[in-house]
């Protein structure tokens, strides 16, 4: 009851919001973190050590809901029940769980509502895990805060540090990934580095060591890009080709085995993957915009309609032009060139932000990119009665004729699309829940006006 009563507060306190793209997704532990195209910050799922950073909330949301009320948000990482946001000024904010002082403000105080970390304004990127955080500034240079237990903050010493601490000298880091005790990083030019546990391979140093300090992996200066999973490692070089290496019992290295592999190897031959995210499951985009994905998938995460874990990259279907993903826990997110948004996976705890706690079995259009603005008054002659209603409806125009009607949730989920070539049509949305909805109307003139309809 405590679930029901909370979705339908959020609902209402978001339905006054136009549909929008999400210009940036993230998808942490059993929650969502996402930034609009006007700035706005907005989080969804568990709450219970404050990550959606809406305050004294104990209860799970299954619809998005805004944090604060900036517009000004310009990165946003979800991580194990912790939120890493960035402002156009360049600060860096933090909620959530704070174990071992992983958000960086001095305390181990867990935090549900954001606060700033530190003065500097110099925030480029942010990745966090379980214990850890590493983070960096747009000078290039390497920081981090959090655990250390097993030397996962590369700062040489097994030290926890509840505030960003430099690591090195270097000015010319350009990208860092955390697991769950490791973390992978690459330099301006194309080397690769690794540091902390090393147990299960996932350093890629050919060895299973603990490293307290960033370490080059081999001597190339061809990697491109690189992502840490939970125990694994995956990366792809400049002449496209992927490659892997750590944990590999659930497959999540792509090599057609599950055998742990210490130092990178080479997955299959292909040399058109542009980027890949990882968790405890995989998620590669190819440069034609087809997404492929790997390893554990008992929540169906790799969104193929099963729970059989994957030993090596299959395409998933039913999405194009895949841009960015996402891999969350047990969950996952992929946009295309407009950002509109499939989900798939575990929804448990609503991390998928549909409004339900219905687990996704292959991708599912969630978030559909509109670009609606709602245009209230434009044509006086266009009647939407009644409204508010029950669901059942008129929409009528005693001048132009209407061509096409859509029906969109708050959220940008096209619900209905209908060709009307008439004056006036009745619609049935009796079964959908009180809230407000947007409706598009195309004229036969090629004119369009959206409205609003409140459903109650």
């Amino acid at each position: 009851m405590m679930r029901s009563k909370l979705l339908i507060i959020f609902f209402l306190l978001a339905i006054g919001v136009n549909a929008q793209c999400w210009q940036k997704i993230s998808a942490g532990n059993h929650f969502t973190a996402a930034i609009k195209s006007d700035g706005t910050l907005w989080t969804w799922g568990d709450h219970q050590y404050g990550q959606l950073g809406i305050g004294p909330v104990t209860s799970d949301v299954g619809v998005p809901v805004q944090v604060g009320t900036d517009n000004d948000w310009s990165f946003v990482f979800a991580g194990w029940y912790s939120v890493f946001a960035i402002k156009n000024n360049g600060t860096l904010w933090a909620w959530g769980q704070n174990t071992y002082g992983k958000l960086g403000d001095g305390t181990t105080s867990q935090r549900n509502t954001p606060v700033q970390i530190g003065t500097d304004s110099d925030w480029q990127s942010i990745s966090s895990n379980i214990n850890c955080t590493m983070g960096i500034k747009t000078n290039g240079s390497l920081w981090a805060w959090g655990g250390n237990m097993s030397g996962q903050l590369g700062d040489g010493t097994y030290v926890n540090r509840p505030s960003p601490v430099r690591i090195g000298t270097a000015n010319d880091w350009v990208s860092v990934s955390v697991g769950s005790s490791h973390s992978i990083a690459r330099r301006a030019n194309n080397t690769l580095w690794t540091w902390g546990v090393g147990l299960n391979g996932q350093l890629g140093l050919g060895t299973t060591m603990f490293v307290n300090t960033p370490t080059q992996v081999g001597t190339g200066t061809d990697w491109a890009f690189a992502t840490a999973g939970e125990q694994h490692g995956v990366a792809i070089k400049t002449n496209g080709t992927l490659w892997t290496w750590g944990y590999n019992a659930q497959g999540q290295l792509g090599d057609n085995t599950t055998t742990n592999k210490t130092a990178p190897i080479p997955i299959g031959t292909d040399t058109d993957w542009l980027k890949v995210q990882a968790n405890n499951h995989n998620l590669a985009i190819k440069t034609n915009g087809s997404v492929w994905g790997w390893g554990l998938n008992t929540s169906y995460q790799l969104g193929d309609g099963t729970i059989t874990n994957r030993v090596a990259p299959f395409q998933i279907s039913g999405v194009t032009g895949i841009q960015n993903a996402t891999a969350g826990l047990s969950f996952s997110f992929v946009q295309d060139g407009t950002t509109s948004t499939w989900g798939f996976g575990n929804n448990s705890d609503g991390m998928l932000g549909d409004g339900t706690y219905i687990q996704k079995t292959i991708p599912s259009a969630l978030f559909n990119c509109t670009g609606l603005n709602v245009t209230e008054n434009n044509l006086s002659s266009l009647k939407i009665f009644p409204n508010p209603s029950s669901g059942l409806f008129t929409i009528q125009s005693e001048g132009e004729s209407i061509q096409s009607v859509w029906v969109y949730d708050v959220l940008g989920k096209q619900l209905v699309a209908q060709n009307i070539f008439g004056n006036h049509a009745n619609f049935d949305l009796a079964e959908k829940s009180p809230g407000i909805y947007l409706i598009k109307i195309q004229f036969e003139n090629k004119g369009i006006e959206t409205r609003k309809l409140v459903i109650r």
